[in-house]
């Protein structure tokens, strides 16, 4: 998806480039409706919340990197990359609807409290997705062996 950000940016420039120029070309791109259609369509990608997530659990630690697909130049490093031990997650929750498939992680503090931590994982595969449970669930299994 992070492609197509990029192609809508590039259409913006490409419109506004092929109006400067002289003779009938120009007058196709007069009223930018290229530019307009590429900036309404970053626009709903990003209300829509459109994310990248990347999910790794080798180890005893599981890695989760998630980020806007629009904005996630803006975001700081903390908000985006969250690890933690495998021995601390408590729950797992998976939302799935028709535009939402949403995982939930409750994890222990050090201080005891629970923590919830939401990601969302529309843009997956379906492997994946069931990669994603399948390690979830398998992690769960071990915490409650210890």
């Amino acid at each position: 998806m992070k492609w197509l950000v990029r192609l809508l940016v590039g259409f913006i420039f490409l419109d506004f480039g092929l109006s400067m120029l002289a003779g009938s070309l120009s007058s196709i791109f007069e009223h930018h409706e290229l530019a307009l259609f590429s900036a309404v369509a970053i626009l709903l990608l990003a209300v829509l919340r459109f994310s990248f997530f990347s999910y790794e659990d080798e180890y005893e630690i599981i890695h989760i990197d998630t980020r806007s697909l629009v904005f996630g130049f803006l975001e700081s490093p903390r908000h985006r990359h969250y690890e933690f031990a495998k021995i601390i997650l408590a729950d797992y929750k998976i939302e799935k609807g028709l535009l939402k498939y949403r995982l939930t992680l409750t994890v222990n503090s050090s201080s005891g409290d629970k923590k919830l931590r939401h990601f969302d994982l529309y843009f997956l595969s379906k492997d994946k997705q069931e990669y994603v449970e399948k390690s979830l669930q398998q992690v769960l299994e071990n915490n409650s062996k210890l």
